[in-house]
């Protein structure tokens, strides 16, 4: 009985984590961003982008979008709406970049 409780607790546990929202990005300062593919994925230590010349960037649509690696880049840049959508749902952190 014990184990049937256990089981039922942590399933429901489980099953709430994916029906919620991703979290919310972190404010951010000027040369910062946030990476969309972390949020999406829920990523919380890769969420917000220091921005350099270095930084991983895509543009979509006229914006750009860093990220915190390539990897992120390249999950981006395979599938931009799924990632994009989320970042024009999210209330705004900062001005966009726009080129």
């Amino acid at each position: 009985m014990f184990r049937a409780i256990a089981l039922t607790t942590l399933l429901a546990i489980g099953l709430s984590g994916c029906a919620s929202s991703p979290p919310e990005p972190q404010k951010l300062s000027a040369n910062q961003d946030t990476c969309w593919v972390c949020v999406h994925e829920r990523d919380l230590a890769c969420m917000k982008v220091d921005i350099d010349d270095k930084t991983p960037t895509a543009v979509y649509e006229g914006k750009t979008y860093h990220f915190c690696s390539e990897e992120c880049k390249n999950k981006f840049v395979s599938n931009p709406v799924k990632y994009a959508k989320l970042a024009l749902a999210a209330p705004q952190t900062q001005p966009a970049h726009q080129h």
